[in-house]
């Protein structure tokens, strides 16, 4: 009877720490819509500086192209556009699929309801999570980081499409030990069509054989992207990948990867280039060296993503947040304590509510160089660390197997 008693004191009080979790979550959509309070805890400028700047790229490109303009977003002279915003980058099939349906309402409705979707989709995938995982020991903590995870404020406040890469994410996670090549293969297909970085998996996905996953991501992608090269509308979408690549420019005040750090520090850029394809190329050794299951391969190169591609905002670390919160539950190795300590740093903002309120590194709203270089650092010094960690553990446990392995042997013969 006690043990049932406290079995039920503990249920209690976790369903009221989820429900706590829960309206913290939801504060960021209400913070959101009525452009207040979570916004001091971001810098402005470049994406962060004017609420829904990003948002309205997809519509604008939709409306364009409708009205016999481009994708990216420019109109034929005369047409009146549809709201400001930057030009779109975003995949010709993605812009159409998900803004010709929101171009059709008023843009400020469109933002909102937008904001609605993506809290209707986040607690949905909650729910999920919940029902899957909610007897597993670190469920609460992995929940906090779930729910809470402060960049993911940034990301609801600009009505990012991002999000629709971590959907994706969180199923493709979700089916990694069920191996289900369908499921995979098309959660595989809407992170690419969202984002390409999942392109960085394929080394991973071809070591664990998981060859059907590919063909169905691949092949659709290329079908769906492709049919927009014929009359050339969707040239705009490999030239901007292919500059963001070759020539990376971000830096402060919004771009949070060590590439930008280290080009601002005024390294060269051919030193930062082969920085790059070393630890490219020690990620690959390592994954065919030692073969690491699926998802810890996957964050390797997603970590990858994050610290060295050009356009990395403070929001895309959601994703990061969303492997931990995983992984916490999921991977033996992720239950570590020192990797159970650097994410509970996803879950808090960086200093830069210190600096606005101080004025210290912060000139108003806005952080200088160092200010910057203080919360790239706070961001990506927690990545870099679970990796070197990830790495080390994994040399060492396969040590430990060989040896316990051959001591018996030996101990055998000596007998």
């Amino acid at each position: 009877q006690s043990i049932t008693r406290n079995q039920k004191v503990c249920n209690s009080f976790m369903k009221r720490l989820i429900i706590i979790l829960l309206l913290i979550h939801i504060s960021f959509y209400i913070s959101a819509l009525t452009n207040q309070f979570y916004n001091y805890f971001f810098s402005w400028g470049n994406v962060h500086e004017y609420q829904g700047i990003d948002f309205f790229q997809v519509p604008n490109g939709a409306y364009a192209y409708l009205h016999g303009g481009k994708l990216t977003g420019e109109l034929p002279q005369g047409v009146r556009p549809y709201h400001y915003g930057n030009t779109n980058v975003y995949n010709p099939f993605f812009t159409l699929a998900i803004g010709y349906p929101l171009q059709l309402l008023a843009p400020l409705q469109s933002f909102k309801l937008w904001i609605v979707f993506h809290l209707c989709i986040y607690l949905f995938l909650y729910y999920v999570f919940y029902t899957y995982f909610k007897t597993k020991k670190n469920f609460l903590l992995a929940s906090s980081i779930f729910l809470i995870s402060f960049p993911h404020a940034l990301e609801i406040w600009n009505g990012q499409y991002h999000f629709l890469l971590d959907v994706g994410i969180f199923f493709f996670l979700l089916g990694i030990s069920k191996k289900d090549a369908i499921v995979n293969g098309f959660t595989y297909l809407l992170t690419l069509l969202v984002k390409p970085i999942t392109l960085l998996w394929l080394p991973a996905l071809i070591i664990h054989k998981r060859f059907k996953t590919i063909l169905i991501g691949i092949l659709f992608f290329v079908l769906l992207t492709s049919i927009f090269f014929i009359n050339g509308s969707g040239n705009y979408y490999i030239t901007n990948l292919i500059e963001r690549v070759k020539n990376p420019l971000g830096g402060p005040p919004g771009i949070y990867t060590l590439d930008a750090l280290l080009r601002y520090a005024h390294f060269n850029n051919d030193i930062i280039r082969i920085m790059k394809l070393t630890i490219a190329g020690i990620i690959l050794f390592f994954q065919f060296w030692k073969k690491p299951n699926l998802f810890i391969s996957i964050f390797m190169w997603t970590s990858f993503y994050l610290l060295f591609y050009d356009f990395v905002f403070e929001y895309h670390y959601t994703t990061i947040s969303l492997f931990l919160a995983f992984g916490i539950i999921t991977e033996k190795l992720f239950s570590n304590r020192f990797i159970k300590f650097l994410s509970l740093s996803y879950i808090l903002p960086t200093p830069f509510f210190i600096f606005h309120t101080s004025q210290i590194l912060a000139h108003g709203h806005y952080v200088d160089n160092l200010g910057w270089a203080v919360l790239v650092l706070f961001r990506i010094i927690p990545i870099i660390l679970i990796n070197i960690f990830v790495i080390m553990y994994t040399i060492r446990h396969e040590e430990r197997k060989r040896s316990r392995k051959t001591t018996p042997q030996a101990s055998r013969a000596y007998t």
